[in-house]
């Protein structure tokens, strides 16, 4: 967990109201909220994400990934199940990371990439319902998170950061098993979310 100590005094993980006070920092000009833009940028991308998932072959499904070296079925897994964490996290007001823990196992319920496509479709009519049923309100209220406090509108921005950097590595190792993504998205489909520059 990230520490902050500044003379005496010291703030635990990333406390944003926090560090906004002690730094100075204009707090109003950095917050995003969570609305319309966020959801239809977020379904295109888990679509995009259901789609290359199809594509990768039943003999490819335990190939080794080169972020971290885990099964391509893991990485695919992993990419869909976040989202769904985060709409936990967001009814719960509590964040704490466990679920990472659980990722293996829980990918192993999943035998084909069919099922896993299948999977990515119920999270994103779970997220299509999120934009219809949490309320401004509901996205603002803090969340205990695992590097700190958070707010559902901050939490749904890194996640769909999160979604849509997997899915620029997903289609890379698309690629490296020699298959050509279907329309995949372009560069434009991914104006406006915030992510590293780096693939890797």
């Amino acid at each position: 967990m990230p520490v902050t100590v500044v003379g005496d005094e010291i703030i635990s993980g990333f406390n944003r109201d926090a560090l906004a006070r002690l730094f100075n920092l204009s707090e109003e000009k950095q917050k995003r909220l969570a609305g319309l833009w966020l959801f239809e940028t977020f379904d295109k991308i888990l679509a995009a994400v259901v789609r290359a998932a199809r594509q990768v072959p039943p003999e490819q499904l335990m190939w080794h990934t080169p972020d971290r070296n885990r099964p391509l079925k893991l990485f695919c897994y992993h990419i869909l199940a976040d989202p769904k964490h985060v709409l936990d996290a967001i009814s719960t007001q509590k964040y704490d990371g466990a679920f990472k823990l659980t990722y293996a196992e829980e990918s192993e319920r999943y035998r084909t990439m069919e099922e896993i496509a299948a999977f990515g479709n119920e999270i994103r009519a779970r997220v299509s319902d999120a934009s219809t049923k949490l309320s401004p309100e509901i996205l603002g209220r803090t969340i205990n998170g695992y590097a700190g406090i958070i707010t559902g509108h901050e939490l749904l921005h890194q996640v769909l950061s999160h979604t849509a950097h997997h899915l620029r590595q997903l289609y890379e190792m698309l690629r490296m098993i020699g298959i050509q993504p279907i329309e995949p998205l372009e560069e434009e489909d991914f104006q406006g979310i915030s992510m590293p520059k780096d693939l890797w």
